[in-house]
């Protein structure tokens, strides 16, 4: 009688031990993510150098690098408008991060300059902005 209780006791705890919060299972995919596929090749004159997610702040953090035609701040500064709606309706789009934006979680974008290698572009997206 005791055996199978403790075992389904055992199991509980086993089971309950391993559930992840949300905010920490964005942490480790933004970490995998990072270690797996970080720099990306150049994409439309980007490259992903990595991804973090920020527990304290609920903030997925993306880091890039422009290249090619989009490095040049001239263009970056006649163009912010036009670049913060593009990520804006990335934001909206990316079904993979559902989960994320149900949640309320913030999207930031630091993005560096390859010539210059300073940052550029720091936009900062909350729940308002792509609900």
């Amino acid at each position: 009688m005791i055996k199978p209780v403790l075992t389904t006791l055992l199991l509980a705890l086993s089971l309950s031990s391993c559930h992840e919060s949300l905010e920490k299972r964005a942490e480790r995919e933004a970490r995998e993510f990072t270690e797996k596929n970080c720099p990306t090749p150049p994409q439309n004159d980007a490259i992903t150098d990595s991804l973090v997610f920020d527990v304290a702040t609920r903030t997925h953090k993306t880091y890039l690098t422009f290249t090619g035609q989009i490095d040049n701040p001239e263009a970056i500064k006649e163009h912010e408008d036009d670049i913060r709606t593009e990520l804006l309706n990335t934001i909206r789009q990316n079904t993979s991060m559902k989960a994320y934006k149900d949640a309320g979680f913030n999207f930031e974008y630091i993005c560096r300059s390859e010539k210059e290698g300073k940052i550029v572009l720091h936009l900062r997206y909350s729940e308002k902005d792509y609900k």
